[in-house]
């Protein structure tokens, strides 16, 4: 029976190849799409997953009035594992003291890196490392002491065990004691280096002691512990270690609960919380991947069903020879297997090659493989995936096909009636829902990123370039630095700040509870900015108290104070003297919040490890020859850090990058599914056309123009489109509307852009349809009444 069954697939794809190519492709390119989507979705739900202990680590997280943190005291972890027993292990993880981007030395060799931390040495045992060379009992125990990722290793020392080698980081030796396997990238705790927790102990002395320092810390918690467990725990941290010891600014606002390590990828309401999930992103790519397939298989059962008048003799004989229902039913089935099979081999190698010789993975972000032999779940994954295709596919053709009627069907030939049609038109319905709700996506998108991208900001951004300022050797030099810059005629102006504008600005705690934000820059950032004062004055560095005791602001923060007359007023103790006009210092995505601004004092103590961000006014004319004296100029007075340097407007661009991606994306997938859809059409537009040969060839000898015929076959096609259409831009304008929340400022949706959708899918449509129409509207109506 089975080699009857592939006989007669065989025989049907070799007769009706066009029809078999356009299946197949069709369900290859979702197929291909799925896969791409599906590994991608799979990386994100398996989050942290490497880390067999992931169920039982918790992460302590400190809700105060900036929000909330992933830190606390660094005595905090020890404390707590000491007296309560059930709290089975910690470990702290630390920031290195290198504000800009750490420079690691090995002989010749000097590398930066961003992913570099403190750690206990517990951190061997709390969490999963494949361990390549040394003993992770020990590695981190003595200070001086680091751990390396092999990615690290291989940069300094190639393939040669570096157990024992010296490099030098922040100006200090640091002996390699132990090289892990690169941790995957679907982990929410990334490093290539860490560095024995004992060193910044003893670098932060007594602070460690008194709880002054702030760190990372995960807890293990026994098998079975819950987060909400800890709430008596939790009660008992202030009163216990907090109390009475002026550890805070705030001790008594500060309440500690526990992350588990599976919901750190999935909460963004933790603040830096870097790398946190985009739940838009999440939704948006399920649902295309679902778009995707579910368009692939209503063009394999409305070909299907549309086929059914070709086949009903053949169903009706094989009823009359004796084949059961259940006979018939597996033969279509195992056609539609047939199919998928195909399918799902020529998606396996499209899959392959848009993951290696195209960009997806550098938008998705991810380094995205089909490994079967490092990932052997994959097959059961794959395998259940195309039972899906074929159950989705092929399931309603076989119950369709086989409900034939047999002897009508041998007396007066396959009669459908409206039913078929109507189902095959409810099948294209949805098609055109999806299509024109993906355009209208789409363009929305590309309407808020224009509305972002020109948006006045408050301050000037074009022709700015950042310049990493790394030590308090250079530091120091910025008044010498801005005299020898300024001597070249592209050079436009100067000015520092201690963070970058519409990046990243820091938040200021005051004792009286007071929560800004806050930067500190030099006395010509408001005027080379084109920031506007609007009360007071800007500052001036030859007053002295400019530099110690006063602060501009802006007009968020003087109307969250109600101040009437700002000038004069003290925040933190110190005293405000100017007023700006509000600008967007941070993302589109955020209101303007209050905000101070202080004067940097470089006359004080600059430790050697500290960064600043100089910002270069330069002319719009030669602009590479003005970067070429910036290098070289750099490379005489800094000649041991590299020249790091970007144009302001990248920065800014870099806040949106997540939102442009899935633009993007959903403009290239949404793209196949346009594809993937106009093939269906195509198919079922042709075996329609055949269909109605003879009517056409009557129509020809009345008198019918061949636009008239293209009209009367394109017009059940584009009726559909309006009917999808409508439908289409409810569902994208919800959709839409839910993503645009995530924008503080925002451009509104306009009905033009879903009448635009409907026009394209119209119009894709109607070239579609009107193609197939064209070569038979053409043909000669003799040949035509000809036609059997």
């Amino acid at each position: 029976m089975l080699t009857n069954y592939i006989k007669v697939t065989l025989r049907n794809l070799y007769r009706e190849k066009r029809y078999a190519i356009i299946n197949i492709f069709g369900l290859a390119l979702a197929i291909a799409c799925c896969l791409i989507l599906g590994l991608w979705l799979r990386s994100e739900f398996t989050y942290d997953r490497h880390n067999t202990k992931y169920k039982q680590l918790f992460r302590l997280i400190d809700t105060n009035d900036l929000g909330s943190m992933p830190s606390a005291p660094a005595a905090m972890g020890p404390s707590l594992s000491k007296d309560y027993p059930e709290i089975k292990g910690y470990v702290r993880f630390g920031d290195v003291d290198s504000e800009g981007e750490p420079l690691v030395r090995y002989g010749a060799k000097v590398f930066k890196w961003e992913s570099i931390l403190y750690a206990d040495n517990s951190v061997f045992d709390l969490f999963t490392h494949d361990i390549i060379y040394g003993d992770p009992k020990t590695a981190l125990i003595n200070p001086g002491s680091v751990a390396v990722s092999e990615s690290f290793a291989g940069k300094y020392f190639g393939n040669a065990n570096p157990i024992g080698e010296n490099i030098i980081f922040n100006d200090k030796t640091y002996k390699v004691m132990l090289v892990f396997a690169d941790l995957p990238d679907n982990t929410s705790l990334k490093y290539d280096m860490l560095i024995s927790y004992r060193e910044k102990e003893l670098a932060d002395g007594e602070s460690n002691l008194d709880w002054g320092t702030l760190c990372a810390t995960y807890l293990l918690m026994p098998e079975g512990y819950k987060a909400q467990d800890f709430k008596s725990i939790s009660e008992t941290i202030y009163s216990h270690y907090l109390a009475g010891k002026n550890r805070s600014p705030l001790p008594e606002r500060h309440k500690y609960w526990l992350q588990p390590m599976s919901d750190i990828h999935f909460n963004s309401d933790v603040l830096l919380n870097e790398g946190a999930a985009d739940m838009f992103f999440i939704y948006g790519f399920t649902a295309v991947a679902v778009f995707i397939l579910l368009v692939a298989c209503i063009n394999h059962m409305n070909l299907a069903t549309a086929r059914a008048s070709k086949r009903a003799k053949e169903v009706g004989m094989r009823k009359i020879l004796g084949s059961s229902m259940l006979g018939l039913r597996l033969q279509f089935l195992s056609e539609a297997v047939f199919f998928s099979l195909i399918a799902l081999f020529i998606g396996l190698v499209l899959t392959e090659i848009a993951l290696n010789l195209t960009p997806v993975n550098q938008l998705l972000n991810k380094h995205l493989t089909l490994n079967f032999s490092r990932d052997p779940d994959l097959i059961l994954w794959l395998l259940a995936f195309g039972l899906i295709v074929v159950l989705m596919a092929g399931s309603f053709p076989a119950f369709y096909l086989s409900s034939i009627p047999a002897m009508s069907v041998l007396k007066s030939g396959p009669r459908f009636g409206k039913r078929g049609m109507r189902f095959r038109q409810l099948l294209v319905l949805t098609q055109f829902i999806i299509t024109v709700s993906v355009i209208a996506c789409t363009l929305i998108m590309a309407l808020q990123m224009r509305y972002v991208s020109q948006k006045p900001l408050g301050f000037e951004k074009e022709n700015r370039v950042v310049i990493t300022l790394q030590g308090d050797v250079l530091i120091k030099q910025i008044p010498t630095l801005k005299t020898e810059l300024l001597k070249n005629g592209n050079i436009l102006g100067l000015t520092h700040s201690d963070d970058i504008i519409g990046r990243s600005i820091g938040i200021w705690a005051g004792p009286e509870g007071d929560v800004i934000k806050n930067f500190s820059v030099d006395e010509d950032f408001i005027k080379e900015m084109g920031l506007q004062i609007v009360s007071g004055r800007d500052f001036l560095k030859t007053l002295k108290t400019d530099i110690e005791s006063s602060i501009i602001v802006n007009e968020a923060l003087v109307k969250a104070k109600g101040w009437d007359e700002p000038i004069g007023q003290q925040l933190m103790h110190i005293k405000v003297i100017g007023v700006v006009k509000d600008f967007n210092f941070a993302s589109l995505h955020s209101p303007i919040e209050p905000l101070g601004i202080t004067l940097l004092n470089d006359s004080a103590t600059i430790p050697y490890s500290i960064s600043r961000q100089l910002i270069v006014h330069i002319s719009k004319k030669n602009v590479s020859d003005t970067l070429k004296f910036l290098k070289r100029k750099f490379a005489e007075l800094d000649p041991t850090h590299p020249f790091q340097y970007k144009f302001l407007d990248e920065y800014l661009d870099n806040n949106y990058l997540s939102d442009r991606t899935l633009m993007k994306l959903v403009g290239i997938f949404g793209g196949l599914c346009i594809l993937i859809s106009c093939m269906g059409i195509f198919g079922l537009s042709a075996f329609t056309t055949e269909q109605r040969t003879k009517e056409i060839g009557i129509r020809k000898v009345l008198g019918a123009t061949t636009w008239q015929i293209i009209t009367m076959l394109s017009r059940n096609i584009l009726l559909l489109v309006l009917g999808g259409s409508i439908i289409a831009s409810v569902v994208a304008y919800y959709a839409m509307d839910e993503w645009l929340t995530s924008f503080a400022y925002r451009t509104g949706i306009n009905p033009l852009v879903f009448l635009v959708s409907a026009i394209v899918a119209a119009g894709v449509a109607f070239i579609t349809v009107a193609f197939q129409a064209y070569k038979t509207a053409r043909a000669n109506p003799v040949e035509a009444l000809r036609y059997e």
